[in-house]
């Protein structure tokens, strides 16, 4: 099965003005920074607004990083 190439045309969801959410990418520094590009693209954030890369300290994550991993934080208030 192939994954949609469109977005559902209604993505609005009913949140609390003000809600914070937090987006963390993990992978490797290429996939985040094309990931980055690409949100920064779809207008959903300026790239700018990502913390730097920053290395997986070992054993320190809940999330299991594969190795070379990176992270990338974002909040954004909706």
């Amino acid at each position: 099965m192939t994954a949609p190439t469109t977005l559902p045309a209604d993505l609005s969801i009913a949140l609390p003005t003000g809600e914070t959410i937090r987006h963390i990418l993990l992978g490797s520094p290429g996939g985040i920074r094309q990931t980055i590009h690409l949100l920064h693209n779809l207008k959903y954030v300026e790239q700018s607004q990502w913390s730097p890369l920053i290395e997986t300290p070992d054993n320190r994550l809940i999330l299991t990083p594969e190795p070379g991993d990176v992270i990338s934080i974002l909040v954004k208030r909706l």
